[in-house]
């Protein structure tokens, strides 16, 4: 059965595909299996400067939206702001019709929380089933991500209304780990609790491979290269990285690290970059398409994922695709992919000595660095290619369309 789909985010994919957060590319890989599956699936999304209003990638029709220019001029890559949320709802909400003459969909699709309000409103106008995914949740961290205790117990507020809400809602509300889906079935009634699945995140293997050119930028590089690859955002703990990277060099005095990334957090790593004299051994390449990211993670000897709070971490994801040891925080989104840490070095997030010597242990044993690729990358072969990942969500959708959901 050919399943006509809405995937709906307010960020996504440029005309020539550039990604940039793991949301959209989360999405937009997807969309892209679901088409190889025989489906028909059109990306909704916010207005792009630069990009047109409708394009197709890889036999996914992109479809830009916009509210008198708002949108647009709200596009940053790196950040979803409030006010694209909003003005991507409200555009949903004030339209009369949000969808073209040729569009009939089955199953509308929102990621987080505002499209997965839209993907409702899309679903009631269409009479399709409406689908909500949840990609994590700092509900247990606002305090250690942002400084005012006032927003932190705001934004908590929101998510613990938000989540079952939409549950409640939509036909099924998928996770990309399971800790925060618990949480959340922990605010249902008993007969919503179905409603909640966890299918963890995927890695285009094809892209994420070892058969790349490495990037010439690096080919200077002699000693050892430590990587992260990260929007540069609290919440993924790159300052952490660089505090512990200073503990790094005392034992490894030629070792480099390569951070991948732009976000708000810039200006204060590089300042503590300054602070701890580091800048001879650190390069700050910044933002750069995801296509791009395989050609620097071939040069890797370790890769860094100091989270504070993640999901399914596409990051440590991709490395295993390459057959690269991982150091990671010992948080619930990473410890699910990496079989407790069976399959890379976990450490106590928000630690830097703890990070610099997991970092040190790997650096130092080419035994172990071997081993636990090899681990890293049958893990993602058996259970996490976007292949699989579609096939999962496709009997998510499949199941949502044969039941009868209860009021």
């Amino acid at each position: 059965m050919t399943l006509n789909i809405a995937m709906i985010f307010e960020l996504g994919p440029n005309d020539e595909g550039s990604i940039g957060g793991g949301v959209e590319l989360h999405a937009i890989n997807l969309a892209k299996e679901l088409v190889k599956l025989g489906h028909k699936v059109t990306y909704i999304t916010g207005a792009i400067p630069d990009s047109k209003k409708k394009t197709t990638i890889e036999g996914v029709k992109i479809r830009r939206i916009d509210f008198g220019k708002t949108i647009k001029r709200t596009y940053d890559p790196q950040q979803l702001s409030f006010s694209r949320q909003l003005s991507f709802l409200l555009k949903s909400i004030l339209s009369k019709s949000n969808q073209s003459k040729d569009e009939s969909f089955d199953i509308c699709h929102g990621h987080i929380y505002s499209s997965g309000i839209v993907a409702r409103i899309f679903a009631r106008r269409s009479k399709a089933k409406a689908v909500n995914t949840i990609h994590g949740s700092y509900y247990k961290y606002w305090n250690q991500i942002v400084s005012s205790k006032l927003k932190a117990g705001f934004y908590r507020k929101m998510e613990r209304y938000l989540a079952p809400f939409l549950v409640r809602k939509t036909a099924v509300q998928i996770h990309t780990d399971y800790d925060f889906a618990e949480t959340v079935k922990t605010w249902l009634k008993p007969r919503y609790k179905s409603r909640v699945v966890t299918i963890l995140n995927g890695v285009d293997i094809k892209k994420f491979s070892l058969e790349v050119d490495p990037n010439p930028s690096l080919s200077d590089e002699t000693g050892p290269i430590v990587m992260t690859s990260r929007r540069l955002v609290a919440k993924n703990g790159v300052l952490f990285l660089v505090q512990g990277f200073k503990k790094v060099l005392q034992k490894h005095p030629d070792a480099v690290l390569v951070i991948i990334g732009d976000g708000p957090e810039r200006g204060r790593i590089q300042e503590e970059i300054q602070k701890l004299k580091l800048n001879s051994n650190v390069r700050m390449i910044g933002m750069i398409p995801n296509d791009e990211i395989p050609s620097y993670l071939v040069k890797a000897d370790v890769i860094a994922v100091p989270s504070i709070v993640e999901a399914s971490s596409i990051s440590v994801l991709e490395a295993m695709a390459m057959k690269k040891p991982v150091v990671a925080s010992d948080i619930p989104g990473i410890r699910e992919i990496t079989k407790f840490g069976e399959n890379c070095v976990l450490v106590q997030p928000m630690r830097p000595s703890d990070l610099a010597d997991g970092i040190c242990k790997l650096l130092e044993s080419e035994h172990q660095r071997i081993e636990l690729g090899e681990r890293g990358y049958k893990e993602v072969i058996k259970n996490y290619t976007w292949e699989k990942k579609a096939k999962e969500i496709e009997q998510v959708y499949y199941n949502v369309i044969d039941t009868q959901l209860p009021e």
